[in-house]
């Protein structure tokens, strides 16, 4: 079949050897930037307290907003985080410390973020409090390996944040024992789907109130080309449901009784507003993320912190992963990035009176995804602003 062409002619051969190659080189960049060879003192470097105050995925990403800057002004960053609410002790019992040469102690004195061009030591500050923009926040990449990252992923901003995760997140030893027995304990397989629905905090807020069956009729079109893709293979329609309801697993249970739902009712409690915070609740937070990662396709809402997480983090894993994702309310984003623009690769011309017309390489300001084959956004050269394709 068509599908298979890529195996017969090397391109797939070449496109895993590219995937390891970058993960690799990146992984390594990343060691030296953290571990500088000159004592850390005499090095130029960045703070970041994780301690911003709000869920596990909000602080992780603004944690990796610090390292985005970090790596892209080349200083290493010191992490502070006693009084983590996920664990008071700290972020270092729970992963590896980012650094083995430049510890909290070499943080003090940090100087505010408008020196940052010749202090030696600068705190980041949140990523809505930068002025004026740069151009090397999201969603930026290395301008160096930007070409090879644009060849192969269709979302390149994604694989790198993945690749930043994959370095600042990784697990102590008894974290990494703790996932692979809840790995065994649930018989994880594929082909599986992940869902992550989000109940409680922002919900009419920032979020809107999802049925169950909004995500299932996305895991069902998957499951009918997974079949289509595989005719002869007899598998189980399998999903990981991630949330902080409960009551969404007998729910998904009652009204979809052909499918398998991995998932656990104590993590969902857990991630009640009342029992959020605590290492109890961390653990839990992190098992939904890891196997939602290590799910084939994802079903979430991309207002959801949890669920952007656990799609970069996917990225190191799979090839190209841009496409194994249905949102059902925002496309993907990093929150306070610079504006979201996109560049016309051919020319349209409005058909209905909400649209409006544009030509290739007109710089389009993307304002939201209808998920209808349209998006809303402004053209930025000529001022028009509607729906367009």
């Amino acid at each position: 079949s068509i599908r298979n062409i890529t195996n017969v002619d090397g391109y797939q051969t070449w496109r895993e050897h590219e995937h390891r190659s970058l993960s690799k080189l990146m992984q390594a960049r990343l060691n030296y930037l953290q571990n500088p060879v000159t004592p850390c003192a005499d090095v130029k470097r960045f703070t970041c307290d994780i301690n911003k105050g709000c869920g596990y995925g909000c602080e992780i990403h603004h944690a990796i907003h610090c390292f985005h800057i970090a790596y892209a002004l080349g200083r290493p960053m010191i992490l502070q985080s006693s009084g983590w609410r996920y664990n008071p002790s700290g972020f270092d019992q729970i992963f590896q410390p980012p650094s083995l040469n430049c510890n909290k102690s070499m943080a003090s004195g940090a100087s505010s973020w408008n020196t940052y061009k010749t202090a030696d030591v600068v705190k980041i500050p949140l990523i809505d409090d930068i002025h004026p923009r740069t151009e090397f926040m999201p969603m930026s990449i290395p301008a160096d390996i930007s070409e090879r990252l644009i060849r192969l992923y269709g979302n390149p901003f994604a694989w790198f944040t993945g690749q930043l995760m994959k370095y600042l997140l990784r697990p102590q030893d008894w974290l990494m024992e703790f996932m692979k027995k809840k790995f065994e304990q649930i018989k994880f397989e594929t082909p599986i789907v992940g869902i992550h629905v989000r109940r409680t905090d922002k919900v009419g807020t920032e979020a809107a109130f999802h049925d169950i069956s909004e995500y299932m009729r996305h895991v069902e079109d998957y499951y009918i080309t997974y079949q289509y893709q595989n005719p002869n293979s007899k598998f189980t329609k399998r999903v990981y449901l991630a949330t902080d309801d409960p009551s969404v697993f007998n729910d998904a249970r009652t009204k979809y009784p052909d499918y398998v739902f991995y998932g656990d009712t104590v993590v969902a409690q857990s991630a009640q507003l009342n029992t959020r915070y605590g290492t109890e609740s961390l653990k839990g937070v992190l098992l939904d993320i890891h196997f939602l990662s290590l799910s084939d396709y994802l079903v979430c809402t991309f207002s959801s912190q949890v669920c952007r997480v656990a799609y970069e983090i996917m990225q190191q894993r799979v090839i190209d992963g841009a496409w194994r994702v249905q949102p059902l309310d925002d496309v993907y984003y990093f929150g306070g990035q610079n504006p979201h623009n996109q560049r016309a690769v051919i020319s349209h011309k409005a058909i209905w009176p909400n649209e409006f017309s544009f030509e290739r390489d007109h710089i389009i300001g993307t304002e939201g995804n209808h998920w209808n084959g349209f998006s809303k956004g402004s053209d930025k050269t000529n001022g028009q602003s509607g729906l367009y394709p």
